[in-house]
């Protein structure tokens, strides 16, 4: 088991500066505990008995919420993230949690308060001077109104959660037969002619009467239904708009005012070669790998190559930058250029660790951090200003009886969209989401700013929604163009079949021909080297089909495939040394994602799930 440990470290700790990231973008929106007593508050699931309670889920839902909003920017809005289930996603993350984690507190794999500890203090931002603060960890506790057990506990499940996924990884192994097996056959060519009986010609000559429409709808309402939803009008104050200049001596009061965010600890960059200790352990294991480690400093001492000894010997060479404080206390006392006149003993094994490169602490200087000041200043000042401006035109917006007049007299251009309920109906708290104020307004309702991505929004509730299918003549044109569409592909694919048929007993061309059917021929291709221009799926049926044979009829949202494989080459097994580590890393990523996979499938598969009926109404 001390082996395991050791192997899932480094996971903990990229693990938890991730969690204490989406930690804290979470809890500027949602602050803690939501105003609740501990019986009275509601769930999303329950996994064995244990119960997720909401402010868990709202926490995780902001953290999906930024992250998402970081990557689309302005596109990003409530319609999106309904359509993309986010909501559906982080219920499903919870339940995963919730399931790794009993089944590790089961297992002896839980997170020890000693680990927590360790990970907690490696965090930059609770650091000063180099080290752990406790002041600083005491000052971000209070800020988010936060007792120390209830982020502990965040951090605790998110930790275990990695050492668990760790420790199924870590026991993969690929064998060389494997790695030969997968090259070969992704290194396998082909060559395919193809023949594509295309959608679109069908869809634009297909029809749609009202009886058609009228039976499509009843038989698919649900691909209709639309979610409780609000009616909102909104105006969006943006702090770009109101970006000035930051002055010199504003930069050089901020710098002066908080020096300690401009002190640099002491670096150093260091390269090693590990001799690993194996799992077990024990007094000849230590020998030899203390032997191979003593070696390899007499060999670069001799005048060696460091990186080309390293490469020779190193059985680790990952490893560098989680040798643990034993690493780092040796390569603080080393000068640049030095190695380390004996092995260093870590969590890992043995080290022989040689100085790349050193720099001395203390203060950043002014003209290297002023930039990075500016940003800052100028970003607190547009958001400040906007917000000042946005609780300026928050009465007469409200008092107005036309709020898109009103917004466009105030010089705004309004917007009216259809907010969807946040994935939990019901469950508010004191976030400042465009979702739960839509939801917490009465009809009429204008809401105080709400800082969100894309600025600050003033909204105006005008309608509930409740949640039902549309009337017909709102949604005719969908429901139309799903009935054409069924239609033409049923058109296409019945072609396709006819022509896969003739195609087996006679000619490719002639049969593509009659099917009204594109039709042309691929070069060689493979697995690890696709064909330009044919869909996945239409290339992995051929690859899948013996020389001369013909595919069955593979759809695509182009239209239907059908493929005859004119010829197949075998791989050339010459380059396979070359490509070795490459294809075992593939593999390895390959199997260690199927194996997690397995394991939580297992795992699920033997727990008692249940799921808010609330949250198990929304539309998937």
């Amino acid at each position: 088991m001390i082996g395991a440990m050791r192997r899932y470290r480094r996971a903990l700790q990229v693990g938890l500066l991730v969690v204490i990231a989406a930690f804290v973008a979470s809890m500027f929106v949602f602050g803690a505990g939501g105003g609740l007593n501990e019986g009275e508050r509601e769930w999303v699931a329950r996994v064995n008995g244990e119960t997720i309670p909401v402010e868990r889920y709202q926490r995780r839902y902001q953290a999906y919420i930024d992250a998402y909003a970081q990557v689309y920017r302005e596109r990003f809005n409530p319609e999106l993230a309904e359509r993309m289930g986010i909501g559906q996603q982080v219920v499903q993350d919870l339940v995963q949690e919730a399931v790794v984690v009993q089944r590790a507190k089961a297992e002896g794999l839980g997170v020890s308060d000693e680990e927590l500890n360790a990970q907690i203090h490696q965090v930059p931002g609770f650091h000063e001077g180099g080290r752990f603060s406790m002041k600083r960890y005491q000052e971000f506790l209070k800020r988010r109104g936060l007792s120390a057990a209830t982020f502990e506990n965040e951090v605790r499940r998110e930790l275990t959660r990695n050492k668990v996924e760790s420790l199924v990884k870590n026991g993969v192994k690929v064998t060389d037969a494997e790695i030969e097996r997968t090259y070969a056959l992704q290194r396998e060519q082909i060559r395919a002619a193809w023949a594509l009986v295309e959608i679109q010609p069908i869809l634009t000559a297909s029809t749609a009467g009202d009886d058609e429409i009228q039976k499509y709808l009843k038989e698919h309402e649900d691909q209709f239904r639309q979610p409780e939803r609000r009616r909102v009008q909104y105006v969006v104050i943006n702090p770009r708009d109101f970006q000035k200049p930051v002055g010199d001596a504003d930069v050089e009061k901020y710098y002066t005012e908080h020096a300690a965010e401009f002190e640099t600890p002491p670096t150093v960059r260091a390269s090693h070669i590990l001799a690993r200790v194996g799992e077990t352990g024990g007094s000849e294991a230590e020998d030899k790998a203390k032997a191979k480690a003593l070696d390899a400093i007499r060999r670069v001492k001799a005048g060696e190559d460091f990186a080309k000894v390293a490469k020779e010997l190193s059985e680790d060479p990952a490893t560098a930058p989680s040798g643990g404080p034993e690493f780092e206390q040796a390569a603080f006392t080393l000068k640049k250029g030095e190695v380390t006149p004996e092995p260093i003993r870590s969590g890992f094994g043995f080290h022989a660790i040689k100085v790349t490169d050193t720099r001395s602490g203390g203060k950043q200087p002014l003209g290297e951090v002023a930039p990075t000041i500016k940003e800052k200043l100028a970003t607190e000042a547009s958001e400040a200003a906007a917000k000042a401006r946005a609780d300026e035109v928050k009465p007469a917006l409200q008092a107005a009886p036309d709020f898109m007049a009103e917004a466009k007299k105030l010089g705004f251009t309004a917007v009216e969209s259809r907010v969807p309920r946040v994935p939990v109906p019901g469950m508010g708290g004191r976030g400042e989401s465009m979702e739960e104020a839509a939801f917490t307004l009465a009809l009429g309702g204008v809401s105080t700013p709400l800082k969100t991505p894309i600025g600050f929004i003033v909204m105006k509730v005008v309608e509930h929604l409740a949640a039902a299918v549309p009337p017909l003549a709102e949604i005719r044109e969908q429901v139309a163009s799903a009935v054409k569409r069924e239609k033409a592909e049923k058109v296409a694919l019945e072609r396709a079949k006819q022509l896969a048929t003739q195609a087996k007993t006679g000619d490719f061309a002639a049969a593509a021909k009659k099917a009204g059917a594109q039709t042309g021929e691929t070069p060689r291709f493979s697995r690890a080297k696709p064909a330009e221009k044919l869909p996945g799926d239409a290339m992995l049926a051929a690859l899948q089909t013996v020389a001369n044979g013909v595919t069955e009829p593979v759809k695509t949202p182009q239209g239907v495939y059908v493929l005859k494989v004119l010829e197949r080459a075998p791989a050339d097994l010459t380059e396979l040394d070359k490509e070795r580590d490459k294809v075992r890393g593939e593999l390895l990523v390959g199997k260690q994602s199927q194996a997690w996979e397995s394991w939580i499938g297992h795992a699920r598969s033997s727990s008692k799930i249940e799921v808010s009926p609330r949250v198990q109404t929304r539309r998937s």
